[in-house]
């Protein structure tokens, strides 16, 4: 008989990890220090870059070679996904280099309008941060779609031909101050007919958010971003025949989502969306403006904040204020990041979100029959779900392990088995990469 998919599944595994173990390692971080110093010129000056498009790829396999090719040349890591519908990604790399890239994309037709968030910032300097980030190495993918609003298969799609009406920093903080203060010369409604609604997760809104003086804010206090359809599906009345002003981190987001609202047809025509999303608000805006906290981004920096100091998230355990995510502590059931301040962190003790929390569940109680979680912005539809290992692992020798393979788990709720069976053995050190939206 044929043994179990199970165990069929972690033979693959322990034979991928035998094979890579004997293999060429990774360059070291010194091999790429000195590369990148090359293409950028040496001048010290690191950055990273966020960038969407919406577009037909006439070609994707072809654009994702491209991308694989030139990525490499200019010594750039991070994560770029390509799909018939248009390209995501976010680089980092030499600020030269980055610009390098800037211009020979934009050479291309297809990123005719594209906006370029191009941040400077230091280096990577904790490893385990930038390795589960992405910021380690290049990972360029082909999707069938860049971003899943929703991860049931049976729902169609909206067009993104749908999507709400771009509003600059500069036109999006105008309509806020004229419906907080009362004013309605800018707002494209009557104060009590605007709200402003986050299309981010439960992680992303602990630490910073938009708030703006006698506006309603939704914050839907979802898990992952394939969570908002039913969260815009049950809050309907709170939306409809208002001004929806939506934004997210970059905006890609918001592309879909507002798409998805404005489908809904009569009552949900007005949704606006904040272009650049809280990046480009935060710049034209250094004061915060109406952003309070910190925008939670998905790259080695972590957050970014703006001139104020404020500080909105709270330990999970005492309650003090804290913001800081360095440490990626994580839910023990859903594995969504959690706060948990330098005193109350405990490398044996469990924590559960509040979520999970809300649901009922204690610690250690997973569920299998939860939705897989796709990548932060830069969602993996084609492969969420499925059982391909390839995706989920990458392996390297672990510093000071005395020659213990390191392996890295690209995983979602319903693969927690996998890591609880190969965290049994002793010759293996194993890290839980959870994907998320």
């Amino acid at each position: 008989a044929a043994p179990p998919q199970s165990l069929r599944v972690l033979r693959l595994v322990v034979v991928l990890v035998a094979m890579d173990a004997t293999g060429a390692l990774p360059p070291t971080s010194t091999q790429e220090q000195q590369k990148q110093d090359e293409v950028g010129g040496g001048d010290g000056s690191y950055g990273v870059l966020l960038y969407y498009k919406y577009a037909d790829v006439p070609d994707a396999p072809a654009l994702a070679a491209f991308y694989e090719s030139r990525c490499r040349a200019l010594a750039l890591v991070g994560r770029v996904r390509v799909g018939p519908d248009g390209v995501n990604a976010t680089l980092g790399g030499r600020v030269a280099a980055l610009e390098k890239h800037i211009d020979e994309m934009s050479s291309n037709s297809l990123f005719d309008g594209t906006d370029f968030k191009l941040a400077s910032c230091e280096e990577p300097v904790d490893e385990r941060v930038a390795r589960e980030c992405g910021f380690t190495s290049l990972s360029v993918r082909l999707v069938k779609e860049l971003v899943t609003l929703c991860s049931n298969p049976s729902l169609t799609t909206p067009d993104i031909s749908f999507a709400g009406r771009h509003l600059s920093a500069a036109e999006f903080h105008s309509v806020l101050q004229s419906v907080g203060t009362g004013s309605d010369t800018e707002a494209p409604a009557g104060q009590n007919d605007v709200v402003v609604l986050d299309a981010r997760n439960l992680y992303e809104t602990r630490i910073g958010k938009f708030h703006v003086p006698n506006v309603e804010t939704l914050h839907p206090e979802i898990r992952q971003y394939s969570d908002l359809p039913l969260w815009i599906d049950e809050h309907t009345e709170k939306l409809r025949g208002k001004s929806i002003m939506m934004y997210c981190t970059g905006g890609i987001r918001c592309e879909m989502a507002s798409a998805y609202i404005r489908s809904k047809g009569e009552g949900f025509e007005n949704v606006f969306q904040l272009y650049g999303g809280i990046q480009r608000y935060l710049e034209q805006y250094p004061d915060g403006g109406y952003f309070d906290g910190k925008n939670f981004v998905f790259d080695h920096r972590i957050s970014v904040g703006s001139n104020k100091d404020n500080i909105l998230g709270t330990c999970l355990v005492c309650g003090s204020t804290y913001d800081d995510y360095s440490s990626r502590c994580r839910c023990s059931n859903c594995r969504m990041l959690v706060l948990v301040c330098s005193t109350c962190q405990d490398s044996t003790k469990e924590y559960v979100c509040e979520l999970c929390l809300k649901n009922g569940k204690q610690c250690c109680e997973i569920s299998v029959k939860q939705d897989c979680q796709a990548e932060p912005e830069l969602s993996e539809p084609s492969d969420i779900g499925k059982l391909s290992i390839s995706n989920k692992i990458s392996t390297s020798k672990a510093p000071g392990s005395n020659g213990k393979v390191c392996i890295n788990l690209h995983l979602c709720h319903c693969d927690v088995w996998l890591f609880k069976i190969l965290s049994s053995m002793p010759s293996l050190e194993v890290h839980m990469l959870c994907r998320q939206n």
